[in-house]
């Protein structure tokens, strides 16, 4: 009986032994399924285009300019000051001349379209009472400010500097001085 047992496994080792050397080992760990293992691409992606954003695109159309009251009454000169403007105003008003408001035009049209303005506000006033003069001071810059942006000069061009202290003896207190700069260019340029 034993010869048989050994016969019979003997027989049967001989028959399973070519069907293992067939099979290839079985891998380490566990085995992916068929359905799931990703597709490969046949080469590696491009470079990623990277769009620039969006320009946003305004809700409502911008404010109207500024109305800007001109006077033929009223008191006032300009003089050249190097690549800007001062516009004398009469004691205790705000409003513009035709010839005042002309030379502001003339200035805009005279400058590089990118060009920046700061305009210097003064009043003359009284020692007790600051923010009357300052007030004064600020609506003669906003007149002035309403004319450059009439004539298309950009808000943002515009830095308007309100003074409430009067200007150093001898100096013209009641007055606006345009100072024209050039817009700093962006690096690499």
């Amino acid at each position: 009986m034993k010869k048989s047992i050994l016969l019979w496994l003997a027989l049967v080792s001989l028959l399973v032994q070519p069907a293992l050397a067939q099979t290839p080992p079985a891998p380490r760990g566990p085995v992916p399924s068929p359905s799931v293992t990703p597709d490969m691409p046949a080469a590696p992606p491009g470079a990623a285009i990277i769009l620039p954003p969006a320009p946003t695109v305004p809700t409502r159309p911008p404010p109207a300019p500024p109305v800007v009251q001109v006077s033929t009454d009223a008191p006032g000169t300009t003089e050249v000051l190097g690549t800007g403007l001062r516009i004398i105003f009469g004691a205790g008003r705000s409003d513009l001349n035709p010839t005042t408001e002309r030379g502001i035009r003339a200035l805009v049209h005279s400058v590089a379209a990118d060009a920046r303005f700061t305009l210097l506000a003064t009043a003359a006033g009284k020692a007790d009472d600051a923010s009357a003069s300052r007030r004064l001071s600020l609506s003669r810059g906003l007149t002035v400010r309403g004319v450059l942006i009439n004539e298309g000069v950009v808000s943002g061009r515009i830095i308007l500097r309100s003074m409430a202290a009067p200007p150093p003896a001898g100096d013209i207190a009641d007055r606006v001085d345009i100072e024209v700069s050039p817009s700093p260019t962006a690096p690499g340029k």
